[in-house]
Formats: C-alpha cells, structure tokens, sequence
C-alpha cells in the first residue's frame, strides 16, 4: 500500500486547528492523522505496519484508520499496476477532507497565547492606524480524483468505489441466509457502506461473515444494530494462506513394453523394443 499526501514540509508538519480540535474524531484518529502527515510520499505505510512501530494495538489503529476515511481524511483505492499486473491499494492522504470546499478569500489568524479577545476589541478603537497588508495565501485546492460523491473523480475510482460497493451488498445478502440474522433489502442497503472500509483493508467476505457470525449472543434484540456494532468495534481475522499441493511429475513409459523412461523423457519407444523391431523388419526384408 502507497500513501501519498497533499501538502507536506521536509522539517515538521503543520496541522489546521480544524484537525486539532475535531469535535468527532477520536484523539486516537487525530494523532494518527499527524502521523500520516508526517511521513513522506510513497512510505508503504499499512496498518499493520503503523501498529509495528507504535505501542498501539492493531483493533485501535484499524478502528482510527476507518475514522479518517469516514471524515473524507484518508481515501483508499484499489489498482493494477499497468507492468506488472500487481494489485496494490493506494491511500491518499490530506489535512483537508474531501467533502470540504475551502472558503474564498482571506483565511482568518488567531494568535497562540495573545490577549483576550474583548481586549482586542479595546485596543482596536484607540489604535486607528490600518495593520499592515498581509501577503494573500491562495486557498488550498482540493486534490484531484477524491471529492466524495464522484464529482472530480477518476472513472478508474468511480469504477472501484461501484465494485466495491456491490461487493459489500453480496456479502450481506449472504449474511442474511444465517438462521439467526435476517436482514431486510433496507437494512442491506444501510450498513453497505460500513462493510466498504473492510474490503479497502482486503479482507474477503468470507472472513468478514465469520467475523459477524462468530459467538452469537443467545437472544438478539435488533439484527442490524448487532452487525452495526460489529462493524464499528471488531475486526476480522485473516485467513490462513492456502497450501497449494505440488503436482506430482508423471513419467513417461514407452509404447511396446510400457518400461518407464526417466524424467523428462518426451516418450516413445524404447531402445531394446526399437532394436527388436529393426531386427524383425530385416528378417521379413531378406
């Protein structure tokens, strides 16, 4: 997984206030959001990595991670490498979410630490000289191809998020057959998007469905709010890899006296069965 970033600096990283001081995201999803940052385009940054290299459990940075792509922070795709044929999962990066239009015009400073603001106010009438013209910043422009909602978006990602988003349908409708979770074409058509972050973590749907059918409470009050809070608070196992059984190599026998030949051999008639043969052949000759 390649992680690329809109805005970065080579000695420190700036955050917005509008990050530090997020009214819904967790403390947890805003440090990490600093931390992605921080880090230089094409780190190969996943989760299981970012949990490697901090003291945070893997269900923690898993559930932090799906908060900043939730909040249009983090964005996830799915592509195949052109030479190779690989596919990769490519998250992008940025410190303005992609459902936020950046307002026009002059972005408004407030001063760390200066004075109160009904001081300010004070000041200001007995001070009428003009402040000096600040330099105009440009406001920041979204990045290309990850504007929620398709608008500016590459038809590769539209394509993708599509895939993606049937995907999370057929799993549900297969968790629906379960005895003990019915769920209606509404109730399918509500928790699909909470199934998405999971695919865009490459866990397949089998590991999904054991993950919201594993050790089922005795009496369940509402199916959906069950496999909402599973959805939100766990996280699947992966599977073990599949042991790919190796082909036995067959040898070949030959055509007369069916004696095997060694490996490799392209098959045929064998030398004594070819000199016998010779050797009758020139007897019916004479």
């Amino acid at each position: 997984m390649q992680v690329q970033r809109t805005r970065h600096t080579r000695a420190y990283v700036q955050i917005p206030n509008e990050i530090a001081r997020h009214q819904t995201l967790s403390l947890e999803a805003r440090g990490l959001l600093t931390y992605l940052l921080s880090l230089p385009d094409a780190n190969g940054a996943t989760v299981e990595r970012i949990t490697e290299r901090t003291p945070n459990g893997r269900r923690s940075v898993s559930s932090a991670m799906n908060e900043l792509v939730a909040a249009g922070y983090v964005t996830r795709a799915r592509m195949q490498d052109p030479e190779t044929g690989r596919w990769v999962t490519l998250t992008s990066v940025t410190d303005t979410p992609t459902n936020h239009m950046p307002t026009v015009g002059l972005p408004t400073r407030q001063a760390v630490g200066g004075s109160p603001q009904g001081e300010e106010k004070t000041e200001s009438k007995k001070d009428t000289t003009p402040p000096p013209a600040q330099p105009e910043e440009k406001p920041q422009e979204p990045s290309q191809g990850t504007n929620k909602g398709g608008e500016g978006k590459s038809p590769l990602l539209a394509k993708i998020d599509r895939e993606m988003s049937r995907q999370a349908r057929l799993t549900l409708e297969r968790l629906s057959l379960h005895k003990s979770l019915p769920l209606t074409d509404q109730d399918i058509a509500r928790l699909a998007p909470k199934v998405v972050p999971w695919l865009r973590e490459d866990y397949r749907s089998d590991e999904i469905l054991r993950c919201l059918t594993q050790a089922l409470p005795e009496q369940i009050s509402s199916v959906p709010g069950l496999i909402s809070h599973r959805l939100k608070t766990f996280t699947p196992e992966r599977s073990a890899p599949r042991q790919v059984a190796p082909q036995l190599v067959k040898r070949t026998a030959c055509e007369v006296c069916e004696a095997l030949f060694p490996l490799g051999h392209q098959g045929g008639i064998c030398r004594d069965c070819q000199a016998e043969m010779n050797r009758a052949n020139a007897r019916f000759a004479a």
